[in-house]
């Protein structure tokens, strides 16, 4: 049997090798949604029902590996080192959030590097959220403000692009929820972080899934991030193993130390993609250094730790993947499907509209010249 160690080393091996392709594919490729995606027949191919099998296995492998770290007593002295600061999570969210209001503020954007501004005051609004966030008693004000520049990419965009940045919603919950009085629902601010991050990462892998040509674009233009190996599997094999870490953070399994893999993984990607890269991740650098501080909480118990025994924990890890799987990826193919039949021929992007439509519709006053920033920010590199 292979040795917990041995187990963890191949885990973090794999995850850290295809780092570059974690990048949100949209932010750097030609893409559109009138290019047609995969149906679900096209999508399971052999390849990848191999990777599937491989990633049930290491994912039921992890459970003896977390055992085996916890009775570690360097693995606890971290781990007790990091809870007595976990009281500065709020703090770390409210400087990662106001970063990256303040990047997207000057960029002309709406949070995330392929939204752009529909309207100036949008922009100030980011930059009002900003200044709140320098002071805790408004925190859950600019929460509040924060959701509703999510709310407003829903409207512009459509809710299946913004199931990409549900990790957004999570943290303005966190900021409202943390400041609140009540136990409940301060304790709720944690599960709920974990949930949208890990979401956003199981969605954003399905992308590369259905609509892999939007991926290869960025391997063709960037040759040396696939190793050697075939482009089309280096994607499809990222993809799993983005889809995995995706779901690791929302069973609580490994969380402080795949919040660490992680987000050294979007350090690796910055160092390819650079200040788009930033303005993107930054938001889930923030969550993952909470994760770090608060490992699984103590307000609620983590899905993981439902069953005691090992060998039921690793059943249950194995089995709510390939359900999670099973759901995500049909309804993500499905609504592939519906966004490229409602296309419009020249190529859009979100809820029918071409995202270039959204930002000239309402900049009034933003001018060409920021508006040229915005797309150089958005190009490839």
């Amino acid at each position: 049997m292979m040795r917990p160690t041995r187990i963890a080393a191949f885990s973090v091996a794999a995850v850290t090798i295809p780092a570059p392709a974690f990048a949100h594919v949209k932010w750097f490729s030609e893409f559109s949604f009138a290019d047609p995606p995969r149906s679900l027949m096209e999508v399971i191919t052999p390849t990848f029902v191999a990777l599937a099998l491989l990633s049930i296995i290491i994912v039921a492998a992890l459970v003896p590996a977390e055992r085996w770290l916890e009775r570690n007593p360097a693995y606890a002295r971290l781990n007790a080192w990091l809870e007595v600061r976990a009281d500065r999570s709020r703090l770390v969210m409210r400087v990662g959030t106001g970063m990256v209001l303040l990047l997207a503020w000057q960029a002309n954007l709406v949070l995330v590097p392929d939204l752009p501004i529909p309207a100036p005051w949008v922009g100030w609004l980011e930059f009002l959220l900003a200044g709140l966030l320098l002071f805790e008693a408004a925190t859950a004000l600019a929460g509040v403000g924060l959701l509703i520049l999510y709310i407003m990419g829903i409207n512009e965009a459509g809710i299946y692009y913004m199931l990409d940045y549900a990790l957004v919603a999570g943290v303005a919950y966190y900021l409202i929820a943390t400041g609140s009085r009540k136990a409940k629902v301060a304790g709720s601010a944690l599960p709920a972080l974990y949930a949208t991050v890990g979401f956003s990462l199981c969605w954003v892998a399905l992308e590369k899934m259905v609509w892999p040509d939007w991926g290869l674009y960025v391997l063709q233009e960037n040759p040396q991030l696939a190793f050697g190996l075939p482009l089309d599997f280096f994607l499809l094999a990222a993809a799993f193993i983005e889809f995995c870490l995706g779901y690791l953070l929302i069973i609580n399994l490994l969380q402080r130390p795949m919040a660490l893999v992680i987000t050294l993984t979007f350090f690796l990607t910055t160092l390819v993609f650079g200040k788009t890269e930033v303005i993107g991740h930054t938001l889930i650098h923030a969550a993952l250094i909470v994760f770090l501080l608060e490992g699984p909480g103590h307000a609620f118990r983590p899905p993981i730790s439902i069953h005691r025994r090992t060998g039921m924990r690793a059943v249950f890890a194995a089995a709510n993947l390939v359900i999670l799987l099973a759901i995500l990826l049909p309804v993500y193919a499905m609504g592939a499907a519906a966004m490229h039949r409602n296309a419009m021929p020249q190529g859009v992007s979100g809820g029918g509209i071409a995202l270039s439509d959204w930002a000239a519709e309402g900049s009034g006053g933003a001018g060409d010249e920021d508006a040229g920033k915005s797309n150089e920010l958005r190009s490839p590199p």
